[in-house]
């Protein structure tokens, strides 16, 4: 159930129909090279949640598009916030989703890029008295990387992947031979938004930038947290390449599966769970007799 839908008397039930969860979908705006919108990190999370809130309800919380955009912003699209604002309106934000009643708040995140703002902020949290959680998961196009589909297939046989034809199993086979380069606005990420969004996205313009490694920061992998030696490696906000037989229908079906199931289980242990509320009323009077 969407937030913003609900008329007032209807919150009191809200709340404990959701299991007193909210969830807050978590992106960016930053450019995903000329195929894909500059908001597709918040699209692709935001719409997956619609979804599955009608398989499990729970509350869904407006998403908050304003994510930890570092290097792009020489790219049209892109709003970046300062670190200070971002973490002030998370942490505004989740007081006043508590106060509506809600003591669980899940930051599901989709941009990469926000980890380690949200990670920072969940920590932050901890550090005075709250009468409430805040969680982050990130979760995203990997669902449908190539080796996630081998290992469905390994793990739980053919039956499990049926939107696949046995002609797209041997394209993620070669796929994964050939160990094409991915990461960014690539063929996963392109076919989760052909699932769900197909009216935004340009396969047509796939080309249209590159999205091949310059190699100029090779030697200092991992990247640094602001990730600024992958946009040397990547300037064009897109890493990898869209291949023709990896961003089709049935790809998109099977990401857009993937990405609700997940989202759905993850609804299921968190809205049942009290154990967290326990652990913070546990918590809370700790800090007390200090």
């Amino acid at each position: 159930m969407k937030w913003g839908d609900l008329r007032e008397e209807e919150f009191y039930d809200a709340v404990k129909e959701c299991g007193r969860l909210c969830v807050v979908p978590v992106g960016c705006m930053e450019m995903h090279g000329q195929h894909l919108p500059v908001g597709t990190d918040w699209m692709k999370v935001y719409e997956a949640l619609g979804e599955a809130a009608k398989i499990e309800p729970v509350m869904e919380f407006p998403p908050f598009r304003f994510g930890d955009v570092q290097g792009l912003v020489t790219k049209k699209g892109a709003i970046r916030l300062t670190v200070q604002l971002e973490q002030e309106l998370l942490t505004q934000l989740c007081s006043e989703i508590a106060r509506n009643g809600f003591k669980k708040i899940m930051l599901l995140n989709s941009h990469g890029g926000n980890k380690f703002m949200l990670a920072n902020f969940v920590r932050s949290v901890s550090y005075t008295q709250k009468d409430y959680v805040v969680m982050t998961h990130t979760i995203g196009e990997s669902l449908i990387y190539p080796q996630n589909i081998k290992k469905i297939l390994e793990e739980k046989g053919r039956d499990a992947l049926p939107e696949l034809t046995d002609e797209d199993l041997k394209t993620v086979d070669k796929f994964i031979e050939d160990e094409t380069p991915f990461g960014h606005a690539d063929f996963a990420e392109t076919a989760v938004m052909l699932g769900f969004r197909p009216d935004l996205v340009r396969l047509d313009r796939a080309s249209a930038v590159s999205g091949e490694c310059t190699h100029k920061a090779d030697r200092f992998k991992p990247y640094d947290a602001s990730q600024r030696l992958w946009g040397v490696n990547f300037p064009n906000s897109y890493m990898g390449s869209v291949p023709e037989g990896l961003c089709n229908e049935r790809f998109a079906k099977l990401g857009r599966r993937l990405l609700i199931e997940h989202i759905v289980e993850m609804i299921k242990v968190l809205k049942y769970d009290e154990n967290m509320l326990r652990w913070l009323a546990e918590s809370n009077a700790r800090r007390g007799k200090y």
